[in-house]
């Protein structure tokens, strides 16, 4: 959704993901984040993109669709130079129905260096510079193929430069 400016070209809003339509109103629906969850303080680099994964297949009950979902937003994160990728912004949402843990969408992504220069959440152990070979280890390390995981590296990649590429 774009909001008008006068003092800019617009602003960017999206509907929350945590909230749902209920006969009385909205209702709230659970959502823990892997900081809460593994009891970690978000300012501080202390996660890797592996264990995130593996909290991932651990909640999720090994769903496919959110493993494949969080290895896209590590792509996303690395070629778009987001690097404010921290325990905070990685996010479970509860499905009554269900009664299942699911990836939350993804949100909070914008170019960023962070104070440290290096991603907050690291890649295979590389926060300053991590590449294909990082985000292969993470993907297979997760169960997914070699074939898979450079075939969605390499779409992401390709969909930030083009779409990106002048700010990167």
């Amino acid at each position: 959704m774009a909001f008008p400016s006068d003092t800019c070209k617009g602003y960017f809003g999206t509907k929350r993901f945590d909230r749902s339509k209920c006969e009385t109103g909205m209702k709230k629906i659970h959502m823990l984040t892997a900081a809460a969850l593994l009891e970690l303080d978000f300012k501080e680099p202390s996660l890797d993109y592996h264990s995130l994964m593996k909290l991932t297949k651990l909640l999720t009950r090994d769903c496919k669709e959110d493993v494949e979902n969080l290895y896209r937003r590590m792509c996303f994160n690395v070629f778009a130079h987001n690097r404010d990728d921290h325990s905070k912004n990685f996010a479970f949402l509860y499905q009554e129905k269900t009664k299942s843990w699911r990836l939350s969408p993804a949100y909070d992504l914008t170019f960023s260096n962070t104070y440290y220069g290096e991603h907050t959440t690291t890649v295979d152990g590389n926060g300053k510079d991590p590449g294909l070979p990082e985000l292969l280890a993470v993907g297979t390390g997760a169960g997914m193929g070699r074939k898979t995981c450079s075939k969605i590296a390499e779409e992401i990649r390709e969909c930030v430069y083009e779409k990106l590429g002048e700010y990167l």
